[in-house]
C-alpha cells in the first residue's frame, strides 16, 4: 500500500487541508508510505509531472477537493485520467455546496462530472447529501461511501500567544469559531449575535480563527459594530494551536449557511466543548442546532447552552479504520467490503 494524497496542504489551515495533513501524519505513523501533492501548486508543471510519475509507479491516488466549482471537477477529471495507470484512485468531495452544484449541472458539464466520477474506483462524500447527489448523477451506489472528514485527534503541547491567552481570560462567556472569511460561513450573522449578547453579557468574547480573501471586510464589520473588545480575530493558526484555543472556550459556534461535515465541529465535540451550529449538512449527535441565518434562534441556543456543563468527549469513531479498509478494497477489489 502506497498512498498519494492530492489536495490543499496547510497553510492555510482549513477543513480540507487539515484533513489531508492529518491523514498524512496518521498513515506515516502507521508505517504506510504516504506522500502529499499540494494542489496549491496545480499551475506548476512539476505538479502534473509528479502526478504522472506517482501513478506510473503504482501509488494509490486519493484526491481531496471541494466539488462545488468547475475548477474542482477539471482537477478531478485530470487526476482520474492520470490515475488509470495507478493501482487505483479515490475521490473525496468535501463541500456542502457540492450537492447543489452537481444537481444543477446540465449538458456537457454534467457529462464531464459523470465521467470524472467513473474514473475512480471509489468516490467518498463527507456527508449523506454529497453521496446522494452523486447517486442521482448516475454514480453506482456500490462505489460510493460516506466518511466524515475527521480523524480523532488529541491535544498536543503547544505554545500560545500570551496576549491572546490574556484576552481570553478577560472574557466570559468565551465563544470560539473557526472559519474562512467567505459569505457561506455566516460571519455577519456571528457579528450580529455578539453585538446582541454584549447587552446581557458585557464581558462576552468571541475568538475567531481563520483567514480568507474577505478578512479586511470582516475586520471593518467588527469595527462598525464597535466590537473590537469583544471579538478577537487571530488569523490563520496552526492546527494544534487551534485545538488548544477551542479547548479553552466555553462554547464553539458554527454559523455557516452550507456545510457538508465540519471538522471543527467534530473536533470541538471531541474536546468536550459544547457546540451550537446551523442546522445544515451532517451534524454529529449532541450538537445544539439553530435555524440557518436566524440570529434570534442562534441567541436562544447560545444562552440555553450556557447552562450546560462541559460534555464528556465521545469515544473514537473509527474513521481512520474505515479509510484504511477503503484503501485495501481499492487496491484488492476482490476482497469483501461492506460500505458503512
Amino acid at each position: 500500500m502506497k498512498i498519494l494524497l492530492i489536495g490543499p496542504y496547510p497553510p492555510p489551515h482549513g477543513g480540507i487541508s487539515v484533513h489531508v495533513s492529518e491523514i498524512h501524519r496518521r498513515l506515516a505513523a502507521a508505517g504506510v508510505p504516504c506522500r502529499v501533492l499540494n494542489t496549491s501548486d496545480v499551475r506548476n508543471w512539476s505538479f502534473h509531472f509528479a502526478l504522472l510519475r506517482y501513478s506510473l509507479q503504482g501509488w494509490t491516488l486519493h484526491l481531496h477537493t471541494n466539488g462545488h466549482n468547475w475548477k474542482s471537477w477539471l482537477l478531478a477529471l485530470w487526476c482520474g485520467i492520470a490515475g488509470q495507470s495507478s493501482r487505483s484512485c479515490i475521490l473525496t468531495l468535501h463541500s456542502g455546496l457540492a450537492p447543489g452544484y452537481v444537481t444543477e449541472l446540465r449538458g456537457w458539464r454534467r457529462r464531464m462530472v459523470r465521467l470524472a466520477c467513473r474514473l475512480y474506483s471509489r468516490v467518498i462524500g463527507v456527508s449523506p447529501a454529497v453521496r446522494d447527489a452523486l447517486v442521482l448523477l448516475g454514480q453506482r451506489t456500490d462505489r460510493t461511501d460516506i466518511v466524515p472528514a475527521y480523524l480523532e485527534t488529541g491535544l498536543d503541547e503547544v505554545s500560545l500567544d500570551r496576549k491572546i491567552v490574556a484576552w481570553m481570560e478577560g472574557h466570559w462567556p468565551l465563544l470560539s469559531t473557526a472559519l474562512f472569511f467567505r459569505p457561506e460561513y455566516g460571519f455577519d450573522l456571528l457579528v450580529s449575535a455578539i453585538a446582541m449578547l454584549r447587552v446581557r453579557y458585557p464581558s462576552v468574547g468571541c475568538l475567531v480563527m481563520g483567514g480568507g480573501e474577505q478578512e479586511s471586510e470582516a475586520r471593518k464589520l467588527v469595527r462598525d459594530f464597535g466590537l473590537e473588545n469583544h471579538m478577537c480575530l487571530v488569523g490563520d493558526v496552526i492546527h494544534a494551536q487551534c485545538l488548544a484555543l477551542i479547548s479553552r472556550s466555553d462554547l464553539f459556534l458554527r454559523t455557516t449557511w452550507y456545510d457538508a461535515d465540519s471538522i471543527s465541529v467534530r473536533e470541538a465535540m471531541a474536546l468536550g466543548v459544547p457546540v451550537v451550529a446551523s442546522r445544515v449538512g451532517a451534524r454529529p449527535k449532541g450538537v445544539i442546532l439553530f435555524q440557518p441565518g436566524n440570529v434570534t434562534d442562534l441567541l436562544s441556543k447560545i444562552e440555553s447552552s450556557m447552562a450546560f456543563e462541559r460534555v464528556a468527549p465521545p469515544s473514537g469513531t473509527g474513521e481512520l479504520e474505515r479509510l484504511m479498509e477503503i484503501y485495501r478494497h481499492a487496491i484488492a477489489p476482490g476482497e469483501t467490503y461492506v460500505s458503512p
